[in-house]
C-alpha cells in the first residue's frame, strides 16, 4: 500500500498541468472608441465619416515556454445586456506585455442602442478570462472595473456582436502587435 501511494505521489508530481494556474495573468483590460481605420487605395472608393468601434485589449503576461492555445472569453455589460466574445489564440510564446483585442462595431452598437447615441454610462463593466481549450476553469481573469467573481455567470449572454480582430476592418494593422488568432475553420 505504501509503494502504491508513493508512486501516486510521484507520477501526480511529474503530471504538473499544462496550464497552471499561474503561468498567465492578464494585467489590464482597457476599453475605448475608436474611428474605422482609413486606407488609400486606387482606384479611391466612396468616401464616408469612420464611425466609432469600441475596443477592448487586454495586456497579459505568459509565463509558460510555449502554449499552442488559450481561449479569451469577453463579457461585455452593455446598455443592460451582456455580449460575449471568445477568441482562440496560437502560438503563444513566453512574454510580458502580450496582447488580445476584441471589437465592437458601429452598427452593431447602433443596434443595440436601437439609434441612440452611447453614453459612457451605458458601458458598465468587461471582464475577460483566459481558459485552456476544451476546459471551462480559467486560467486568468481580470474586469475593467472593479467586481466580484462571474458577475455575468447568471446572466443571459448574446453572442454575435464581440468580433475578433480578422473580423473587422482593423485586421491588417498592429500584426505583430496582437497575439496570432486560431485560423478560420482550424480545429
Amino acid at each position: 500500500m505504501k509503494k502504491i501511494t508513493v508512486l501516486a505521489f510521484v507520477l501526480l508530481a511529474l503530471a504538473k498541468p499544462l496550464f497552471a494556474s499561474g503561468d498567465f495573468e492578464i494585467r489590464r483590460v482597457d476599453v475605448q472608441f475608436v474611428g474605422t481605420p482609413e486606407y488609400s487605395v486606387n482606384p479611391p472608393v466612396k468616401q464616408v465619416r469612420p464611425q466609432k468601434w469600441m475596443v477592448i485589449e487586454v495586456t497579459f503576461d505568459a509565463r509558460a515556454d510555449f502554449t499552442n492555445a488559450l481561449d479569451f472569453n469577453y463579457y461585455v455589460y452593455f446598455a443592460k445586456r451582456l455580449f460575449v466574445g471568445h477568441i482562440t489564440h496560437v502560438g503563444i510564446q513566453k512574454g510580458h506585455e502580450l496582447h488580445s483585442v476584441a471589437y465592437m462595431s458601429p452598427k452593431g452598437i447602433a443596434q443595440i442602442m436601437e439609434g441612440r447615441q452611447p453614453s459612457p454610462a451605458d458601458l458598465e463593466n468587461v471582464s475577460v478570462t483566459i481558459s485552456q481549450p476544451g476546459v471551462s476553469a480559467p486560467v486568468a481573469s481580470k474586469s475593467w472595473k472593479a467586481s466580484s467573481g462571474e458577475w455575468w455567470a447568471s446572466m443571459k449572454q448574446e453572442e454575435g456582436f464581440v468580433l475578433n480582430k480578422s473580423e473587422t476592418p482593423f485586421a491588417p494593422l498592429a500584426w505583430d502587435y496582437y497575439e496570432a488568432l486560431k485560423p478560420a475553420g482550424a480545429r
